[in-house]
């Protein structure tokens, strides 16, 4: 009987142990699915937070989607070369380039949407230019088209205007005694005139992207501006394939095709965008051609004149040779991408330069980040990264470079008549 009852408190004693080790057990379950929970949704705040930081930012889907994040690629036929070539010459005394030997790695830009690295600068450029004003918010912010190009409060006055087929009205006067606007652009060129009437109608937003560029960088910004629902104008040399401007104007841009000429020249690429911005956001000359040739269009014709035109057309030169964006997107994308794929074991960064944006990006960061490393005493290599440019000759940031002097006062590139240099090379910078 003693043995029977020893034997039921026992079980009673198991019992009440698995009983608390059950709730022990259900309670840590729930606490530790209750930290994952918290854990996933402060990592989607955190990543919620971080697109907010953009105001306008562009999220994930559609061709920005695809920007970015492409492969570094090993090249061990190189690789090799470079190391036999080494040896061969006596040039790894203490072998150190056998127990280490060089590895050469390319980071496969072509991969981006647009086959360059002008994607990430080109998006850079775009949010940038949202962010400060210079370009309205993008399409995906308003609920409908009608919302964006619709009235925008434009008087009821009836108004006599011309016939709407021609480009040049002269004033005229309503029945309030108004002047109409001009629409006289008999002194703009004509392709630049075509061009801005293409981006005019083509825009959502009123705003217009502008750029001078060799084609690729202009191709990025109509990828990615047209969904956006800004109008798009690029300026091309003359000595660029016609496949490039054909497939901008596939894009819906507005193309002008100008002769290929110093940077000193009012006629090269560059300086031709920047007159065309001007004609657009400085002297306003087609607000009244946008409110009686597009707005209209969109409103009815119902919409009148009035006498001075509202300042709705927004355009932003994206001027990519000296727009910070354009290193800050290399800095912020490229650099970090190239240094957690090698695990920040970086000895070198090589490659040529246009804008410079992508080297001064890189390569900014990787020694940044060089530097941080020792100062918390987890470096992995004993000296920074070294940053190299190849450049074609002629190039003056190669004598920057060697000497520390880019060219005499006399050479300054925009005092020039003609090209330093001859060369064959295709886009690489502005001379």
């Amino acid at each position: 009987m003693v043995e029977i009852t020893l034997s039921s408190q026992t079980t009673t004693c198991a019992r009440s142990y698995l009983t608390a080790a059950a709730a022990v057990f259900v309670a840590s379950s729930t606490l530790w699915v209750s930290w994952c929970f918290r854990d996933k949704m402060s990592r989607k705040q955190r990543k919620t937070r971080q697109l907010s930081r953009d105001d306008h930012a562009m999220t994930k889907g559609g061709y920005e989607s695809l920007i970015g994040n492409t492969p570094l690629l090993y090249l061990p036929h190189i690789s090799s070369l470079i190391n036999d070539y080494i040896t061969s010459k006596g040039g790894d005394p203490d072998n150190k380039f056998t127990r280490n030997p060089v590895r050469i790695f390319v980071k496969m830009e072509n991969m981006n949407p647009g086959g360059t690295g002008k994607d990430r600068a080109a998006r850079s450029m775009i949010l940038a230019s949202e962010r400060s004003g210079d370009l309205p918010p993008p399409l995906s912010r308003y609920c409908n088209h009608q919302l964006i190009r619709g009235n925008r409060g434009y008087g009821d006055d009836k108004t006599n205007t011309t016939n709407n087929n021609t480009d040049t009205v002269n004033c005229t006067r309503n029945g309030d005694g108004e002047i109409s606007p001009s629409l006289d652009f008999s002194n703009v060129d004509p392709s630049i005139h075509q061009a801005i009437l293409i981006a005019l109608h083509a825009t959502k937003t009123h705003g217009i992207v502008i750029e001078g560029t060799s084609g690729s960088t202009g191709i990025s910004l109509a990828s990615l501006a047209s969904p956006r629902g800004h109008g798009v104008i690029v300026v091309l040399p003359d000595d660029q394939s016609t496949q490039k401007s054909a497939f901008l104007k596939k894009l819906g841009c507005g193309v002008v095709v100008v002769k290929n000429c110093s940077i000193s020249n009012p006629g090269h690429y560059v300086n031709v965008a920047k007159r065309v911005w001007e004609l657009i956001e400085v002297e306003r000359r087609y607000d009244a051609y946008y409110q009686k040739h597009v707005l209209r269009e969109d409103c009815g014709s119902n919409s009148t004149l009035i006498k001075t035109p509202p300042k709705l057309l927004k355009a932003a030169f994206m001027n990519q040779f000296d727009n910070l964006a354009n290193v800050v997107s290399h800095y912020t994308t490229t650099g970090p991408e190239i240094h957690s794929q090698l695990d920040g074991k970086v000895n070198a960064f090589v490659m040529s330069a246009g804008t410079g944006g992508t080297l001064v990006g890189v390569g900014g960061y990787l020694k940044e980040k060089w530097w941080e490393n020792c100062r918390r005493k987890c470096q992995h290599q004993s000296t920074p990264p070294k940053i190299v440019l190849v450049d074609p000759p002629g190039s003056s940031l190669f004598n920057k470079v060697k000497y520390g002097v880019a060219y005499a006062p006399q050479q300054s590139e925009r005092s020039l008549r003609r090209h330093r240099y001859d060369t064959l090379a295709e886009v690489i910078g502005l001379d």
